[in-house]
């Protein structure tokens, strides 16, 4: 076990007898409510309670210590590979936006699909087919334009910052 979790658990531990402490004092507030309280008896049980308190907040805080300190290091670079890859797209402007990922995706995957096209239209021998996928080599082609000039634009905007 971890010594970060071994002292969550030794805070909860620690409350929990606290909470079993105020019990007690509970039960033994109850079993006297007939007999008369002596200013002593109520002034130690007082210190006592503040004590109790005192223990608890002290317990509190250890444990967020612990639980905090047991994530902290959560989504942190610690290689160098990935310090220095983080630097040079710091470099580069960081991260683009998802929409401009997903259009670079988009672009590649339509490149793809144009060139499967070019090589079926080679090899077929039906003319409708053929016709068929010139109309989707057509329509590809135009979509891969539009997503050209918008990254283009993205990129033109970039540069002016």
């Amino acid at each position: 076990m971890s010594k970060k979790t071994e002292q969550i658990y030794k805070a909860i531990s620690s409350l929990e007898d606290l909470r079993n402490q105020i019990s007690i004092i509970i039960q033994l507030d109850a079993s006297k409510k007939g007999a008369e309280y002596t200013e002593e008896d109520r002034a130690g049980q007082r210190r006592h309670l503040e004590n109790i308190d005192f223990e608890m907040g002290q317990a509190i805080k250890s444990l967020r210590f612990w639980i905090g300190s047991l994530y902290s290091y959560n989504g942190k670079s610690t290689s160098n590979a990935k310090v220095a890859a983080s630097k040079e797209n710091g470099k580069k402007g960081g991260r683009p936006p998802k929409e401009i990922s997903d259009m670079r995706k988009r672009s590649v995957e339509l490149e793809r699909l144009i060139e499967d096209l070019r090589q079926e239209k080679i090899l077929t021998t039906e003319f409708e087919r053929e016709e068929q996928i010139e109309r989707e080599i057509s329509a590809y082609e135009k979509e891969r334009s539009v997503i050209g000039e918008k990254l283009e634009e993205w990129s033109k905007g970039r540069k002016a910052l």
